[in-house]
């Protein structure tokens, strides 16, 4: 069924890849319109543009793809280059964003582990019996260590269950968009390049 629902929506090429098509009147279009004084290789990418790839990344799920690019205007190898550089450049960078988010998570997941190691070994050595005489501080003590440390050791399995999930999804989807077959064409010329990294 999903399988048919992608059929409709998309255009697969002889080789089974669905196409995910954007058309322009120009290469400037794909670009943020607020640096246009800047050259291009140092331009930031359209969000839309940006938007629109990944969600068509994310719809296809494991399906393999190609992005073509429907330039209305005369362009010129030059040009085409920049485009393919800067769409590297920029999800390149998006994938070292989550890159690093991993690693937040895995300090975060780290800390909290061994935070509740600490305050279970801590509880060990107080040994305080539920039937022993204690003074009421040192009961209220050992009870809120023994509530932090759960806490701890929760908040770490939640880390490690759920935390790392997205980062990783967005980091192999990124990739996915750096490695496609990215072609550009206009009703003059069709350049096709195999991917953005070769």
């Amino acid at each position: 069924m999903e399988e048919e629902i992608l059929k409709n929506r998309y255009e697969f090429s002889s080789n089974g890849k669905a196409i995910i098509d954007v058309t322009v009147g120009e290469i400037g279009d794909l670009f943020n319109s607020f640096d246009k004084r800047a050259i291009y290789t140092r331009r930031e990418l359209d969000q839309d543009f940006v938007e629109y790839i990944t969600d068509c990344v994310k719809e296809l799920g494991t399906v393999d793809f190609e992005i073509m690019i429907n330039i209305e205007n005369e362009f010129n190898i030059m040009q085409e280059n920049t485009l393919r550089k800067a769409v590297k450049n920029h999800f390149s960078y998006l994938y070292s964003i989550e890159h690093k988010k991993i690693r937040v998570e895995f300090k975060k997941f780290s800390f909290l582990f061994m935070l509740g190691v600490f305050l279970a070994v801590l509880v060990y050595k107080m040994n305080i019996s539920e039937n022993e005489a204690v003074d009421l501080w040192v009961g209220i003590l050992s009870e809120g260590i023994i509530v932090a440390m759960w806490v701890a050791f929760w908040e770490a399995t939640t880390s490690l269950i759920f935390g790392f999930r997205p980062y990783y999804s967005n980091r192999q989807m990124y990739q996915r968009i750096v490695n496609a077959d990215f072609k550009v064409y206009n009703s003059a010329s069709v350049i096709s390049l195999p991917g953005f990294g070769k």
